[in-house]
C-alpha cells in the first residue's frame, strides 16, 4: 500500500494512539477503516439522495397525500 502523510490534531492523534495500544492494532489500520467508514457513509448519502430523486420523478407529488392516507390506514390495520 502507499504511504500517506497528513495532520491530525494532537487530541485526536492521541485518542488514535490510546486505542491502537488498547486493541493492540496498528495505527494505520484505525486510520484506514476510519477513511473507508467515512466513504461507505458518503455514498450511502448519494445513493439515498439518488433514490429520491428517481422517487420523485415516478410520484407526481400531488399523489403523496393519498399515498400517506394509504399507508396511515394500513398501519392502523396491524394494531
Amino acid at each position: 500500500m502507499p504511504a500517506v502523510s497528513f495532520y491530525l490534531k494532537k487530541e485526536v492523534l492521541d485518542a488514535v494512539r490510546a486505542r491502537a495500544k488498547a486493541g493492540d492494532i496498528p495505527i494505520s489500520r484505525i486510520i484506514s477503516r476510519a477513511v473507508e467508514a467515512f466513504l461507505e457513509t458518503a455514498e450511502t448519502a448519494v445513493a439515498r439522495r439518488r433514490v429520491m430523486t428517481l422517487i420523485r420523478k415516478a410520484v407526481d407529488p400531488a399523489d403523496w397525500q393519498q399515498f400517506h392516507l394509504e399507508r396511515t390506514a394500513a398501519d392502523a390495520d396491524r394494531d
